[in-house]
């Protein structure tokens, strides 16, 4: 039996019954929880990532993430009594030698060894390559002598994973460092005082001072010298993740509260987007981990984005509901700091990242579109999509763009690599696909040209409403899959529409309309999702005209639909009118990650050709800070646009809204930071940057942003 999901369900029972009402008294007086520490190791939490052979839970990494984010949930803190402990026992289980194991992890496992991490100095904190702790060898010992600042369990805890310089000489200095598993009881180690904070109170963080500690040689990780800075690295990628899910859960917490004090609709549907993002990233990486991919990169795009965001939700929830210490949203703000710092600071962090995207992916394009883990045949479709429009829509983009009109050959070529036929049953004539893989079409497409790419989302979002709907109306799903007949999506203002008896009847002239010129039917919605109809213009009372020219999505020529006395039949309420809004903000989501994606892809490139002060401008600061949150902010809008196509059939409307409002805003960011990389260059038509910022711009106004 998995007992995985019931870990987590005893987790979240434990934190609803004992650490949400034990938490605020035990966290303002600054009191170690023994108590709730106690009830941690009978539910084998300390064991957490230990494999059940050493006595462990043996749990995947995305599961003791959840772990995590529901103990955050309660009390952040109580997460820091566990996350030390459990990269110190990841790097015995990782890095230690057999008889190592047997020995420490089942100790480890119940929380009789209760570890931690000492690794910062006073005058090395990120850098850890700056340390000065020595270790000498006597014989069969190792005297140990320095400084180690804030070591999480440094007073409650008794068994440490500590880097020190064992070959001063080394050249890289980082092959002369060693880690030991360092056990209290020998005289020489002593916690010479607490280290008060600003939030995370009640776990202790101490400053621990070894002056010629001895050490047994049997404790050296893995019995070999010069191998423990990478051996701490390993366990901080787990520990990244660590803080990625503390982040989420604190960031939960906040937003849970914000939104019982019934204020702030709109702020509050930003702060559940950003949760959610901040949630899947985390598992995106979690899951990277236990597949046992290379996930460094990732894990430092979770802790980033994460802390940000539990920092940013932390301070929404202040502004909509006060600092009353009465409230949890105070100590949220209070501990979201310690996120942004710890497991290196986020600055450090995006530096990093910044170097593994040019090492990882240089000017290559692709860069972070892993397909690596979808399946087969989705990847020769995607795939083949990319070929199409690299070769044939790429190289003619720009031209057509300014002309403001999408070629019949190009349509025709989308048509027959099945875009636009991607959501129409297979009954119907097509490939009857999922909405994830028809928004990683439409992801592909936008990539190279977005107005193509909205017209096949307005085309998927009827062929899908219709394939609910059934009935007579089906029949036109054969020509929509071929693109032989064209649809707009129009959604219909509420000062359009009046209710007549039986009919609803239309009057008035709707906001421009991207595609409407070229459409031979069009889906009118009503924006709260109880009706729509699919009519064509030429019905009576139904007149097109054309609209000036859009900022962006040129190649999407607008027309406003002026409505006449129009009287369409209302007998129920729409179970598709919903789905098909709720699939076109599905489908402008995936147009903006793909506009951020080429826009990142652009800067990526630009950025290893374009020197400044003798050396490429991917090496200055400036731009490595900009390139990792391009990145970082791009891969969560791309996670939220999938996840909530993979929930569509479960009511994820919602979801894909917040996923829709979340893409546009990311891409509109990261298309005016591609820009600024660019410099001059970037704000001339000359690069495709500029379409790039224009067109971000132009979703946020494009059809049927479903509301309520």
């Amino acid at each position: 039996m998995d007992l995985h999901p019931n870990v987590v369900a005893a987790v979240r029972r434990f934190v609803e019954e004992a650490v949400r009402p034990a938490a605020p008294e035990l966290e303002h007086a600054d009191t170690y929880p023994h108590a709730l520490v106690d009830r941690m190791r009978a539910l084998g939490l300390f064991g957490a990532l230990v494999p059940r052979e050493y006595g462990g839970l043996g749990l995947d990494v995305t599961t003791y993430a959840r772990v995590i984010e529901e103990l955050c949930r309660g009390w952040m803190s109580l997460a820091g009594v566990i996350n030390s402990h459990t990269m110190a026992a990841l790097i015995v289980l990782h890095h230690g030698t057999e008889a190592q194991r047997r020995r420490l992890l089942p100790r480890f496992a119940t929380g009789e060894a209760r570890g931690g991490l000492c690794l910062t100095e006073p005058h090395a904190g990120s850098d850890v390559q700056a340390i000065r702790t020595r270790a000498i060898q006597r014989g069969e010992t190792y005297v140990i002598t320095g400084t180690k600042m804030f070591v999480t369990n440094g007073r409650e805890g008794n068994t440490f994973a500590l880097l020190a310089v064992t070959d001063p000489f080394a050249q890289p200095r980082h092959r002369g460092m060693s880690c030991f598993i360092i056990e209290k009881g020998a005289p020489g180690l002593a916690v010479v005082k607490s280290i008060g904070k600003l939030g995370y109170k009640g776990v202790d963080t101490a400053e621990l001072v070894f002056e010629d500690f001895p050490c047994s040689a049997a404790n050296l990780v893995g019995g070999v010298e010069g191998r423990g800075f990478g051996q701490v690295m390993s366990g901080l990628e787990a520990g990244r993740i660590n803080i990625a899910a503390r982040a989420v859960g604190v960031a939960r917490a906040a937003y849970e509260e914000a939104a019982a004090c019934r204020a702030g609709a709109a702020r509050l549907e930003d702060m559940a987007a950003r949760v959610d993002a901040a949630r899947l990233l985390t598992y995106w990486a979690a899951g990277m981990k236990d597949r046992a991919e290379r996930c460094d990169l990732e894990a430092g795009m979770a802790k980033l984005f994460a802390s940000e965001t539990a920092q940013e939700v932390a301070l929404d929830a202040v502004r909509l509901c006060g600092t009353s210490t009465a409230m949890l949203i105070e100590r949220c703000y209070r501990d979201t700091p310690l996120m942004i710092i710890g497991e290196g600071t986020n600055e450090i962090q995006r530096t990093i990242i910044a170097r593994q995207l040019v090492e990882r992916h240089g000017e290559r394009g692709g860069a972070l579109v892993s397909r690596e883990g979808e399946p087969e045949e989705r990847r020769q479709m995607l795939l083949a999509v990319r070929q199409v429009v690299d070769k044939s829509v790429a190289p003619v983009a720009a031209e057509h763009d300014r002309a403001g009109d999408i070629p019949d050959e190009i349509v025709a070529q989308l048509a027959d690599l099945g875009v636009f036929a991607a959501l129409v049953p297979a009954a119907h004539g097509g490939l009857g696909l999922d909405p994830a893989t028809w928004t990683m079409m439409i992801e592909e497409v936008a990539r190279v040209w977005a107005a193509p790419a909205l017209l096949a989302v307005e085309q998927g979002a009827v062929a899908y409403g219709l394939g609910l709907a059934g009935g007579e109306s089906a029949r036109q799903l054969s020509a929509l899959a071929r693109a032989e007949t064209l649809a707009a999506v129009v959604p219909l203002p509420e000062a359009l529409v009046r209710y007549q008896d039986s009919a609803c009847v239309l009057d008035g002239t709707t906001p421009p309309i991207a595609h409407a010129r070229r459409a031979g039917l069009l889906a009118l919605a009503l924006a709260d999702g109880s009706a729509w109809w699919l009519v064509p213009v030429s019905m009576t009372g139904v007149t097109l005209v054309a609209a000036a020219a859009d900022l962006g999505l040129r190649g999407a020529p607008p027309a406003a639909v002026v409505l006449r006395g129009v009287r369409l039949p209302v007998s129920r309420p729409s179970v598709s009118a919903p789905s098909l809004l709720a699939v076109m903000d599905l489908g402008v989501g995936a147009v903006a990650v793909g506009l951020g994606q080429a826009a990142f892809e652009a800067a990526l490139r630009y950025s290893q050709q374009r020197t400044t002060f003798g050396k490429a401008i991917c090496q200055h600061q400036a731009v490595q800070l900009k390139l990792a949150d391009m990145a970082t902010r791009l891969t969560a809008a791309r996670l939220l646009v999938g996840d909530a196509a993979g929930t569509l059939a479960r009511d994820g409307h919602a979801a894909a809204r917040r996923a829709r409002s979340f893409a546009v805003d990311a891409a509109i960011g990261v298309t005016l930071e591609s820009m600024r990389i660019h410099g001059g260059y970037g704000y001339t038509t000359e690069f495709a940057v500029e379409r790039y910022y224009r067109d971000a711009a132009a979703l946020l106004t494009a059809p049927a942003r479903a509301t309520g």
